[in-house]
């Protein structure tokens, strides 16, 4: 009993941690898809899917309220954290401020090229879970943790010929090797999203660089042509036999055929 209420206390407690901010910001983080992790027991269930080392360095896109931060730097060597929310990252570089292996950035950590790290946790907003994806294939690291929509979770692994199978999938299933973890239900933010949730746990297998990805993007628009007719466009002579639709192929035929066209460099 004694340890039922104090996971319950916990969670109120954090709950009225976030009622000012979200009283203030809420419009804005529920356009960008942020809903803050607020259950206790989900939120360890997080942290020990990271398997973060003491020697690990973790880097964390969205610091939010510093929730999840501050049981990310009890575990690491070292934690960077992202936040682009002036008022969020003012609130939470003060709150955390006992935390001394905590380095705090008020800025896009997508918009980095490179940042050296072991372990990288999130909740994304869900309106950047893409782009969290496309980042991770051009950096190294050991594995990443990740809160993503359910639906979103299930594109990543969605087979070829399928109506999910998109650019995101082919670029994630040849850059990672994908689990899904566990669901989390709707009551365990804050607030609650109209979707449903899941953590999934990627394993870097190959980088590639945001060139690959654009021409990858590029190619995949036209994955309801015949292949044949798109090497002929792109004078790829070895794919000029292949008769299915691109969309019909495997990642690693298709990254093959992306990393073989040239795009002039902007």
């Amino acid at each position: 009993m004694i340890e039922w209420l104090s996971r319950r206390q916990e969670q109120e407690v954090r709950r009225a941690r976030l009622a000012f901010v979200f009283r203030a910001r809420g419009s804005k983080r529920r356009r960008l898809g942020q809903h803050e992790l607020v259950d206790a027991r989900v939120l360890a269930k997080v942290v020990s899917a990271t398997q973060i080392q003491k020697t690990e360095c973790v880097c964390e896109a969205g610091a939010g309220t510093g929730v999840l931060t501050e049981k990310l730097c009890e575990r690491a060597a070292a934690v960077v954290s992202y936040e682009v929310d002036k008022e969020l990252f003012r609130q939470t570089k003060r709150s955390l401020s006992a935390c001394d292996n905590l380095e705090l950035v008020n800025s896009d950590l997508f918009a980095q090229d490179s940042v050296q790290f072991d372990v990288f946790v999130s909740n994304l907003p869900y309106s950047r879970s893409r782009d969290a994806i496309e980042w991770l294939a051009t950096q190294r690291f050991k594995r990443a943790v990740i809160m993503v929509q359910q639906e979103f979770a299930a594109k990543l692994l969605a087979k070829p010929g399928t109506r999910n199978y998109r650019a995101i999938a082919v670029l994630a299933q040849y850059c990672f090797n994908i689990e899904r973890m566990f669901k989390v239900s709707r009551e365990s933010f804050e607030p609650a999203p109209a979707v449903e949730s899941e953590v999934i746990r990627l394993f870097p297998v190959r980088p590639v660089t945001r060139h690959d990805i654009k021409k990858l993007n590029i190619i995949f628009s036209q994955r309801n042509k015949r292949f044949s007719s798109i090497a002929s466009k792109f004078g790829l002579d070895y794919f000029r036999s292949e008769s299915r639709r691109l969309r019909e192929l495997d990642p690693e035929t298709i990254m093959h055929a992306a990393n073989s066209i040239t795009l002039s460099r902007e």
